[in-house]
């Protein structure tokens, strides 16, 4: 399972996100996360893909930009 599909599949089992609002372009606030549960997503991508994502990272306004963000860190970790 790709990155992208692992990202998705958290959102909709953990937060309860509508498979039906998920898109790349789609904001957090679209998918009806606020600050905190962004926050707490970020916890549980670190944990899912073992990374650790700098906090000036963590400002990402579309679930696009946050897989390329996991996609990143992953490269970078040489996984």
């Amino acid at each position: 399972m790709g990155s992208e599909a692992q990202v998705i599949a958290l959102l909709v089992q953990k937060y309860g996100v509508d498979e039906q609002k998920v898109s790349p372009d789609a904001t957090m606030a679209d998918l009806g996360l606020d600050s905190l549960s962004v926050a707490e997503l970020v916890f549980d991508i670190e944990d899912e893909f073992g990374i650790e994502v700098k906090v000036e990272d963590a400002n990402f306004a579309t679930l696009g930009e946050a897989i390329a963000l996991v996609d990143r860190y992953i490269e970078a970790k040489g996984s």
